[in-house]
């Protein structure tokens, strides 16, 4: 048995998911709850985040499919899972470019992209919760990754105290999960596979392993070439 986890669709993403701006990137991904800071130059990419600003500042992070350099100023395939997330903070720069920076919210499945009507892409999409095994103690795996945290933090040299902050940022173990994902973890393939589960048991489970890898491997290293 699955137990499904729904978590409430704020009434700002709910009517977005209707026509929601995408901008696709290349090995980037927007996590739920965590932050991601972005320039954007390209104009396209302007008149998107104008119309993002006007609208109550949400967009996807779409990740381009490889090959995508061929058709990059159309409309290049994309995969159909992605991070929807909302502008929070925003600075447009005298030259017209933007550094913006996006809260993850929730993950979505794009349904069908929409005919164009601006220069950037728009989408129908879905939100995608998380659920988990009845049987599963998602609390005790919360647990974990804490210890695991709190484990890595002790072997770095600087930065310890702000990474145990990372676990506050979460509300729920797929939340902490999703937080550490984006924190931690480089290999692009890794964030991806991450960023497409919905089941909560298996992230945790992904994530402790990644980070016990990551104690081995400090562990092995000399404090003097820790950084």
């Amino acid at each position: 048995m699955i137990i499904a986890r729904p978590q409430k669709l704020t009434q700002r993403l709910q009517p977005q998911l209707e026509r929601l701006p995408i901008f696709p990137l290349y090995r980037v991904q927007l996590f739920p709850r965590a932050l991601l800071p972005l320039y954007i130059f390209e104009p396209r990419y302007r008149e998107l985040t104008a119309h993002c600003l006007q609208g109550g500042g949400t967009m996807a992070i779409a990740s381009l499919l490889p090959g995508f350099r061929e058709d990059y100023q159309g409309r290049p395939p994309i995969r159909r899972k992605a991070g929807v997330g909302r502008i929070v903070a925003h600075r447009q720069n005298p030259d017209g470019t933007y550094n913006i920076l996006l809260l993850g919210m929730a993950r979505i499945l794009i349904e069908e992209e929409l005919p164009p009507m601006a220069s950037f892409r728009e989408v129908q999409a879905q939100q995608l919760f998380d659920h988990w095994p009845s049987q599963y103690d998602a609390q005790e795996g919360a647990r974990t990754l804490t210890a695991l945290v709190q484990k890595l933090a002790a072997l770095l040299p600087k930065g310890g105290a702000a990474l145990g902050e990372l676990t506050k940022m979460a509300r729920t173990p797929g939340e902490l999960s999703d937080v550490l994902s984006a924190s931690l973890l480089t290999d692009t393939k890794l964030r991806l596979r991450l960023l497409h589960m919905c089941d909560v048991a298996q992230r945790i489970d992904l994530v402790s392993d990644s980070l016990m890898r990551l104690i081995g491997e400090l562990q092995s290293t000399p404090p003097s070439e820790r950084n």
